[in-house]
């Protein structure tokens, strides 16, 4: 295990800074999600830290030693990158091997190094096969066999679930998590998606404007977001910027699927706001009470949460760009929803979360 820390680094693009003083820790042993938006500099940063390019200003240390300075050959890290950059003209073992044999092991180490990560990563069966014969997934976990047999102090993952499938993505991410768990490899994984980081992390890091926004659980961030935009990074459902806000005898907030009137006094600036979709109720009758919101909405698809719930996307009436998600239980759907698939949603503003 090793604690990987970047300080102050900064970096430009085209004379346009993408990442400026920049501070991160990794803790020894932990999965940590660098999560952004595309072209926020999450890549660059992974680059910089792996020895590719070199930055501007700042610097890396692993443990309190510091590499900036270092070539990408001894900074014992393991690299995945987005594209799947396996050689084709080696078998996956081969492949495999490659970082090995720059070590100079020896052949019986060398073996035995595949066999052990072949197992770990469950490829045994795909070690005589050339890359032209795998699957995308297939690919990736070749290429995370080849980053791990070196036993790197530090893994880094850039967006390594980007191409694949949907039904091998999950697969996938749960390999990641189980083999850095087995192995206590600290990891500092790349991506633009929230279930990921869900999934998989121990923490995750926000970043855009080039610095890191908020970090910690996941499920502290997203259930005390700083702000609209990192909500949004999240994935986060039910969620809209403010558009205007007006002050009267109560606070009015404009958003783009309606007004909500906010009771509680509110001190600090407003970027957004989040409706759970627990806190919405359905009917298929109009509601009449003035401390509810209440929109009419259709129904446009239906996902099966459990064998008990549902969460409902409907669209909302007179505004067809947005919609808004909707937990109900299978009783609620079946005595509210009709043939023509109208129904009232209606909330408590006040258990609206303000970002």
């Amino acid at each position: 295990m090793a604690k990987l820390s970047m300080k102050k680094i900064s970096m430009k693009y085209e004379k346009k800074l993408i990442l400026e003083d920049l501070d991160l820790e990794v803790k020894h042993g932990e999965l940590l999600v660098l999560l952004g938006e595309s072209g926020c500099g999450k890549t660059t940063l992974l680059k910089i830290v792996a020895g590719i390019i070199h930055p501007e200003e700042g610097s890396i240390y692993v443990d309190d030693t510091e590499i900036s300075d270092f070539s990408p050959q001894v900074r014992q890290m393991g690299y995945v990158p987005q594209a799947q950059v396996l050689f084709p003209h080696m078998k996956v073992k081969q492949n495999i091997a490659f970082g090995l044999e720059a070590r100079r092991l020896t052949k019986e180490t060398i073996q035995e190094k595949i066999n052990w990560i072949a197992n770990l990563i469950e490829i045994s069966e795909l070690l005589e096969r050339y890359p032209r014969e795998l699957s995308g997934g297939q690919k990736q976990r070749v290429a995370l066999a080849r980053a791990m047999s070196i036993e790197p102090h530090i893994l880094l993952l850039d967006e390594p679930l980007s191409s694949i499938d949907a039904t091998g993505r999950e697969s996938l991410a749960l390999t990641i998590r189980r083999i850095q768990k087995e192995t206590s490899t600290t990891t500092l994984y790349v991506t633009h998606n929230g279930d990921e980081a869900r999934l998989i992390s121990d923490r995750v890091a926000v970043i855009y404007d080039g610095k890191i926004q908020q970090i910690g659980k996941v499920l502290d961030v997203e259930q005390h977001p700083k702000n609209y935009l990192i909500a949004k990074i999240l994935g986060s459902p039910n969620i809209w910027p403010i558009l205007y806000t007006k002050k009267k005898e109560k606070t009015i907030l404009t958003t783009q699927i309606c007004d909500i009137p906010i009771q509680k006094k509110i001190s600090s600036k407003i970027t957004g706001i989040k409706i759970p979709p627990s806190i919405i109720s359905i009917s298929k009758n109009q509601i009449v009470d003035s401390g509810f919101v209440v929109l009419k909405c259709y129904v446009k698809t239906m996902i099966e949460k459990n064998e008990d719930e549902y969460r409902l996307i409907l669209d909302i009436d007179g505004n067809p760009s947005e919609y808004i998600k909707v937990d109900c239980s299978r009783n609620e759907y079946n005595n509210n929803i009709t043939e023509s698939k109208e129904v009232f949603i209606y909330f408590n503003p006040a258990e609206a979360i303000l970002l």
